[in-house]
């Protein structure tokens, strides 16, 4: 079976993480088609998605035809593809919406084809439209052939959002968002039942995250007040949500991390003072120097503290466009970087983030 998958406002982080999250689970899939913000996987028959496990996915569904216009005609024909007469509907892709349009005229269905007010800002620049309508559509032309499905899950961001600003402890200018620390959690392939560790855990916001998908979580934090703080957002979410999971939290410094062996290490480093104009190139590598020299000794101990096979999914700071040298801390606490580093950022800030992946 194929599933596309309609990607958030960085795809290509979007991307790296549905893999991640097959690869942790040891499922069988290939990749048919990436382009703009859209995915395409084949799995295993039978295989379910649950759009909310991500951070980085907005709509998903199953492909149900993949072949030649001709064909898709014909497949239109024959299928009645929305139980309803009176609707609204949306596509994604690049295919033309009139072999839908004449569809739905030709049944004499009352269907309003939408279009987005909202639109999100891609990385690259770019804006897309996101409508709201009854139904969605993926139809998508790719190397010559054509890709359809109906959009069966769409990611509930309101309640994502109530729930992270319901939580009694928030750091506004320090917080990371519920998006990235999913994302987070699923390029570092924690999964259900094990132990994660957070070496920079703030008030909670990734194992808050963790803990909604069943991974028992371990924080540190060299910041007493936030441990503390931590611990009343943790109880909060337990009691809340319902959830029996453990957690543990530990005010120390991140190089006196417990080896415990831990299944996967998710974390957001301290990326720097909130800057109020756009640093010097001089400035710029002073900060990064400094973050390297910081890093290096935190994973060097991190290395021993994890299983062999643990994955890092951590940030790095990206200042006035000087980055952190990902390949030579590797080589210095001694692990693998596994792929690129994938830049994460907005327009509008003076420090970003490079998300980079250790093993």
């Amino acid at each position: 079976m194929k599933t596309f998958f309609i990607l958030g406002r960085n795809p290509e982080l979007s991307r790296a993480e549905v893999n991640a999250f097959l690869d942790a689970r040891g499922r069988e899939y290939s990749e048919v088609l990436f382009e703009e913000n859209f995915l395409v996987l084949e799995t295993g028959e039978g295989e379910k998605f649950d759009v909310q496990e991500f951070g980085g996915v907005m709509k998903l569904g199953e492909i149900l035809f993949e072949g030649s216009e001709e064909g898709f005609e014909q497949f239109v024909d024959d299928k009645d593809l929305v139980p309803s007469d009176k609707f609204s509907y949306a596509l994604f892709g690049n295919v033309d919406t009139e072999i839908l349009k004449d569809k739905f005229k030709r049944e004499k269905r009352k269907a309003m084809l939408k279009h987005g007010r909202k639109r999100i800002k891609f990385q690259g620049g770019e804006n897309v439209e996101l409508p709201n309508a009854d139904f969605y559509f993926f139809l998508h032309e790719f190397d010559g052939k054509i890709y359809f499905g109906v959009i069966d899950q769409s990611y509930d961001a309101f309640k994502v959002k109530e729930r992270d600003m319901g939580k009694p402890v928030r750091r506004e200018h320090l917080a990371i968002s519920p998006r990235l620390a999913k994302i987070l959690i699923n390029l570092s392939r924690a999964k259900r039942g094990e132990l994660m560790l957070d070496p920079f855990c703030g008030v909670g916001g990734i194992l808050q995250e963790a803990l909604l998908k069943n991974i028992k979580v371990y924080g540190i934090d060299h910041d007493k007040s936030a441990i503390r703080d931590a611990d009343v957002n943790l109880k909060w979410l337990a009691e809340n949500y319902d959830l029996d999971v453990k957690w543990k939290l530990k005010n120390i410094d991140s190089r006196k991390a417990p080896d415990l062996q831990f299944g996967a290490i998710a974390t957001e480093t301290p990326l720097g003072k909130i800057l109020r104009k756009k640093p010097s190139s001089g400035e710029a590598k002073k900060i990064i120097q400094n973050f390297e020299a910081f890093i290096v000794p935190i994973l060097t101990r991190l290395k021993k503290c994890k299983k062999p096979s643990a994955r890092i999914a951590i940030t790095f700071p990206v200042v006035g466009g000087i980055r952190v040298d990902s390949a030579k801390i590797a080589d210095r606490a001694s692990l693998k970087l596994r792929g690129k580093p994938i830049s994460e950022f907005r327009e509008d800030q003076f420090i970003s983030r490079d998300i980079v992946i250790f093993s």
